[in-house]
């Protein structure tokens, strides 16, 4: 009885990997081993503008700066590299009147070399993206992310598309000019270059996303994220999208389509922040709104002007 116990100590790191182990190239089977990657509100979904309602309570999201001596370390985790944030930022507004949620880390998805179409979890109105960015925090009800991961709305995410431009980045090179230091699967570097994630969003992005319920896009899948994808994308360079697809992960193995097919939406409601599909409609609408009512204001003006001076003409 001694010995099969002490078999069962011997192999138990081996079935706790086994359990762990997971891969893009799997996708299909991880809910054998996980049983949320086969629930009904998974991510990552379809965002279309025809399908989703307007609500009027969400608010501009905001990132607010912590005094956080903590170095920003930079990890290839196999499965993407991953920055991690903890101490340095909290997400403001993420839903009405709900608490603050710290933000642990950022980390990202990428199609393969020579794809400069496909990468990006969450599709916009069908369309993908090369890269996509998700910044990943937790309840500040809670005291660590792993205590917050399995209870419902207790993490939110925020998605950030990136498109190709002729011109670099210059808010992502801090990470870019890190990423040749961690190119194998379990390095890590501390970032000494001033990376600032509050800059390289902008504060007027925050203001235009998709939110709806749903799940962690990699196992163990739990479906208790708040997401929140932004409409505007960002810009990156070929040579940095480049950077990202030289990574290796397990086996020396190129990260290549470090993706999550696309879930059903199912029963849930997509909402939105924002009331026109076009980025530019809204600013449009405020200015004609504004112009209307200065126009207004003259007219009115103008009529007492009009009347004020017939009156002292006929006085006179």
């Amino acid at each position: 009885m001694s010995q099969f116990i002490l078999i069962i100590i011997l192999l138990l790191p081996i079935i706790v990997e086994l359990k762990e182990h997971w891969s893009y190239e799997n996708i299909t089977i991880w809910s054998h081993d996980n049983r949320y990657c086969g629930g009904n509100l998974q991510s990552p979904i379809d965002l279309r503008f025809n399908k989703s309602h307007i609500d009027r309570r969400l608010k501009a999201m905001y990132l607010q700066k912590q005094n956080s001596h903590d170095s920003l370390q930079l990890i290839n985790n196999g499965h993407t590299a991953q920055l991690n944030l903890k101490n340095h930022f909290v997400l403001k507004n993420v839903a009405p009147a709900s608490e603050d949620y710290r933000v642990e880390q950022i980390h990202f998805h990428w199609g393969h070399a020579n794809d400069d179409v496909n990468g990006s979890e969450h599709l916009l109105e069908g369309r993908s993206y090369p890269l996509e960015m998700h910044i990943v925090t937790y309840s500040s009800w809670f005291s660590n992310i792993h205590e917050a991961m399995s209870n419902t709305r207790a993490l939110a995410v925020v998605g950030v598309f990136f498109e190709l431009s002729f011109e670099s980045n210059p808010f992502l090179q801090p990470i870019i000019s890190a990423l040749g230091r961690i190119r194998d699967n379990g390095k890590h570097v501390v970032i000494n270059e001033n990376f600032n994630l509050k800059a390289l969003i902008g504060e007027k992005r925050m203001r235009r996303y998709y939110r709806y319920d749903g799940s962690l896009t990699t196992p163990p899948c739990y479906e208790s994220v708040i997401w929140s994808v932004l409409q505007e994308p960002l810009q990156l360079s070929s040579e940095q999208l480049q950077a990202f697809q030289r990574l290796h992960g397990e086996k020396s193995v190129l990260m290549k389509n470090t993706y999550r097919t696309i879930q059903s939406i199912g029963s849930r409601k997509l909402f939105r922040s924002f009331t026109s599909e076009n980025i530019h409609d809204d600013e449009i609408k405020k200015q004609i709104s504004s112009s209307t009512s200065y126009g207004q204001y003259l007219s009115v003006n103008m009529k007492f002007l009009f009347v004020l001076m017939n009156l002292l003409m006929l006085i006179a």
